[in-house]
């Protein structure tokens, strides 16, 4: 299941609170030892002359701190925290001790947007404070970049700044800290973090309910190498970082993805999607720039499922999510990215395709088939065919002209929106994408398609 971006950061119909759709978005290179790769170089902002001495004085503290996660150096990275609130120096410690396991191709802070504002305790508040994470497995055109808001509050403590508070943005506290999207709800600010590092392409990350970390290194490394076979020399990410968890609390709470309105408790995996910033900090709309996996293993043991599937379900959307329509006021198709992870999940695995084409025919049978994709609106409230059914397209282009042209069926479509009140296969573009792909008409496809459902596939 592939997680949205809210209205807040994507204009469009699908916000937070409306849409999850499957997979799993990587996104991280952690660091490997031994590994020689050229360190990112913390750079200061380019400020304007009016800036504060204030404002100055932070900026140093926050260069301070990225160098120091880059050099691994919790000492420095804690020096300029306020050493009698033990509250924040714990927090800031198991921030520190997750993010040193990261690779980062970039981070640091950015000002630009942010306001100042004079307590009446004495202490000063800086909003927002924009922290720039990216790790080597992100991508994004140019310097765009994941990053997350934060509040800092800061004071003079004997001749020196400090900073006595430290406050990222979530869904539950921006309004009240008047603070945006993007929030602050990565795993590694909640949770003590271990990172595996599969191939310097695949990381894992688990919490302390997963002690078997270890175990899924493999399965994942052969499942991306399965999807990313299937995606061709398309657009996609470096790498992918997988975060697992069996804590139900953790899996309704990392990223935010919980509060969404249709959020399954029992889902198996999901991939959130990430937008970035420039420079300046301001969000950049046209482009994913990373993306999270989350796998809720409590769910897998529970449903006795294999923990592969939804690993290569969930890689499916990562890898193919940065060649993804991310502007516009809709998004692509459900059936499309929900339709082709489940297809993906069929390669090498003839008993999958048999068993989704079974879910197709017991659902035409209850008289579930309405002869057209299923629409986006109420998707997930009957995802178990809706999934299969979104599949079945894929797997008819498969076999009527090969693995290649169902492949490039789903990247045509989902550059593309979906237009929510008719079928995508009655625009004229599915037409164009028909003829061209599958050589011949939308409409002589849909009937083969529905055909093809009708008769039990």
């Amino acid at each position: 299941m592939s997680k949205l971006p809210s209205a807040g950061v994507c204009a469009g119909a699908w916000s937070r609170r409306a849409v999850l759709t499957s997979g799993l978005l990587a996104a991280g290179g952690l660091f490997v030892a031994g590994c020689e790769r050229e360190r990112p170089v913390i750079e200061s902002e380019d400020y304007v002359d009016s800036a504060s001495s204030m404002r100055n004085r932070l900026r140093d503290i926050l260069d301070r701190q990225a160098q120091a996660v880059l050099d691994r150096d919790e000492e420095a990275y804690l020096a300029d925290l306020d050493q009698s609130n033990q509250q924040l120096i714990e927090q800031e410690k198991r921030v520190f001790a997750n993010l040193r396991q990261f690779d980062f191709a970039d981070f640091r802070h950015i000002l630009d947007q942010t306001s100042e504002e004079k307590q009446d305790d004495g202490t000063t508040v800086f909003r927002p404070v924009i922290r720039v994470i990216k790790l080597t497995a992100d991508e994004g055109p140019g310097d765009v970049a994941p990053a997350e808001m934060f509040l800092y509050r800061v004071r003079e403590q004997d001749d020196k700044l400090v900073v006595t508070e430290i406050v990222g943005a979530t869904e539950d506290n921006h309004e009240s800290l008047n603070l945006t999207e993007p929030f602050a709800e990565a795993p590694w600010y909640t949770d003590r973090l271990r990172v595996v590092n599969v191939n310097g392409k695949v990381w894992l990350v688990g919490d302390e309910t997963v002690d078997d970390l270890d175990d899924y290194a493999a399965v994942a490394e052969r499942e991306l190498a399965v999807v990313e076979d299937l995606w061709g020399d398309r657009t996609k990410f470096p790498g992918h970082v997988l975060f697992f968890t069996r804590d139900r609390s953790n899996f309704h709470d990392w990223f935010g993805v919980g509060r969404t309105e249709t959020f399954d408790p029992d889902v198996l995996g999901l991939q959130i999607p990430l937008l970035g910033v420039r420079k300046d900090g301001i969000l950049y709309r046209d482009q994913f720039v990373a993306s999270r996996i989350v796998v809720n293993l409590a769910s897998i043991e529970a449903k006795n499922t294999e923990p592969r599937i939804t690993i290569r379900h969930e890689l499916t959307h990562a890898v193919t999510a940065r060649a993804e329509l991310t502007v516009g006021f809709t998004r692509p198709p459900i059936w499309a990215i929900e339709g082709f992870a489940r297809y993906s999940e069929t390669v090498g695995n003839p008993e999958r395709a048999n068993w989704i084409l079974a879910i197709v025919a017991d659902g035409v049978r209850a008289g579930k088939f309405t002869g057209e994709p299923p629409a986006s609106k109420g998707f997930y409230e009957d995802s178990g065919f809706n999934y299969c059914l979104g599949a079945s397209v894929f797997i008819l282009a498969e076999r009527l002209k090969g693995r290649d042209a169902a492949v490039e069926l789903y990247a045509s479509i989902i550059k593309r929106p979906d237009p929510l009140d008719v079928s995508f296969f009655d625009l004229p573009i599915f037409d164009g994408i028909a003829r061209r792909v599958l050589g011949m008409s939308g409409d002589a496809f849909q009937s083969r398609w529905a055909s093809f459902v009708r008769s039990g596939a």
